[in-house]
């Protein structure tokens, strides 16, 4: 479920990349393309259960969901922002879970 997340984060910065989708803010800029590439990174750290960089994961997340809401004064809320702040809420703390659960085995 978590790689379905990142996935799916990652694949809405990929199409904003591509398209303005968000009225009022450009997002066709090489930052909306390397948030896409982060999150492709974000689902091979999970996919090859590379444990020692899970927190990467959540780190990731929640910077670009503090980002989100800093920027908000200035740029609208806007439906496609908040399918992906959700999908990367839930991917930290998936992650997040997942790192607990992987500490309980090792113990």
């Amino acid at each position: 479920m978590a790689i379905a997340l990142a996935l799916v984060a990652g694949a809405i910065h990929f199409a904003l990349f591509f398209a303005d989708l968000i009225p009022g803010e450009t997002t066709t800029v090489p930052a909306f393309a390397a948030m896409g590439l982060g999150f492709l990174g974000c689902a091979a750290i999970l996919a090859f259960r590379q444990t020692g960089l899970y927190l990467l994961v959540p780190l990731y997340s929640g910077a670009l969901v503090l980002a989100y809401v800093v920027t908000r004064g200035e740029y609208p809320v806007e439906p496609i922002g908040i399918a992906s702040k959700v999908a990367e809420i839930l991917l930290a703390v998936l992650t997040l879970a997942l790192m607990r659960g992987s500490d309980s085995a090792a113990a």
